[in-house]
């Protein structure tokens, strides 16, 4: 039997991450369903806060063993961000299994580690030009990872004037390509984020299948 798994996410972008989902859960013997639905589609007072996403999702309908939420962490702790979770899975689906996906600051710290994916979104594969990226175990320290992966990413390209102002507003795609690319066994491997959501994962499944 497989099980089903609710993910939301805080954009459409992020949906790369039900990948990795999908992969864990299949590395560890489990069979998943993954239901990401497009939250941006609500009326915006129901995509304000993760209990309204979950009171929608309740009243369209539908049964979950395990919920996954996607939050970033920006400016607040790991510690703060799971309990804003916890007591939205209390108030809406209590007694559910659930998990934090919780990058710090930004889920932008989880894909600029990667200079082959990078080089490869950017269009330009055989580019020369060294975008300096930053090391694992201090990306989850920069203050603005977004303007940064911005920023690599249009050094990566090539591209100048116009064709680089197009390219730039093509931002969100290349973020999602990213993320779907993210190399399990590379440089990511070495974030503490990115380890500890693969261990939750595995234990909410644990939990789900229990």
């Amino acid at each position: 039997m497989s099980l089903r798994i609710l993910f939301l996410d805080e954009g459409t972008s992020d949906s790369g991450i039900t990948t990795h989902v999908r992969r864990i859960a299949g590395e560890h013997g489990f069979m998943v369903v993954v239901t990401d639905p497009l939250m941006e589609r609500l009326p915006q007072a129901r995509q304000r806060t993760i209990k309204s996403k979950l009171e929608m999702i309740k009243e369209i309908g539908g049964d979950y063993e395990l919920i996954i939420i996607h939050r970033d962490a920006d400016r607040e702790s790991r510690e703060s961000r799971l309990r804003e979770i916890e007591l939205a899975i209390e108030a809406v689906v209590p007694n559910t299994p659930f998990m934090g996906a919780i990058p710090i600051r930004m889920t932008e710290a989880w894909l600029m580690l990667d200079e082959y994916n990078i080089r490869q979104v950017s269009g330009n594969p055989n580019g020369r030009m060294n975008p300096g990226l930053p090391k694992p175990r201090s990306v989850e320290e920069i203050p603005d990872p977004k303007a940064m992966l911005a920023e690599k990413l249009a050094l990566a390209s090539g591209l100048s004037g116009r064709r680089l102002e197009k390219f730039k507003k093509r931002f969100p795609e290349h973020r999602r390509q990213l993320l779907d690319r993210i190399d399990p066994l590379g440089p990511i491997c070495e974030v503490s984020s990115w380890k500890k959501f693969n261990e939750d994962l595995l234990s909410g499944l644990q939990k789900a299948a229990g």
